[in-house]
């Protein structure tokens, strides 16, 4: 899900599972929200998305009510992205970084 209101990338911590990455090695993040203090598992993965892939830190999160959240630090620093609430779609332009 892209969440303009998200300011980090959240992936469900049972996807670094599947894709062999050990959290316990993993460099750790507190955060505090709604639920109390939570730890996030911070991992370097490559995303498969429109323009080509990009290499982005995104956190794993034990108590992710989805499979994941496309956020401000991880993912829109690479894209423009526009939501036409109305029609209930969004745009993504690659911004490239050098």
């Amino acid at each position: 899900m892209i969440d303009s209101g998200a300011t980090r990338t959240l992936f469900h911590s049972e996807i670094a599972v599947h894709l062999g990455i050990d959290l316990a090695r993993c460099e750790t993040e507190k955060t505090l929200g709604i639920g109390g203090e939570e730890i996030l598992y911070l991992h370097d993965i490559q995303l498969f998305v429109p323009g080509g892939p990009i290499l982005t830190k995104v956190r794993f999160k034990e108590k992710l009510p989805i499979a994941g959240l496309l956020g401000m630090s991880g993912f829109f620093e690479y894209y423009r992205i526009t939501f036409d609430g109305p029609a209930q779609q969004f745009t993504l332009e690659r911004v490239y970084q050098s």
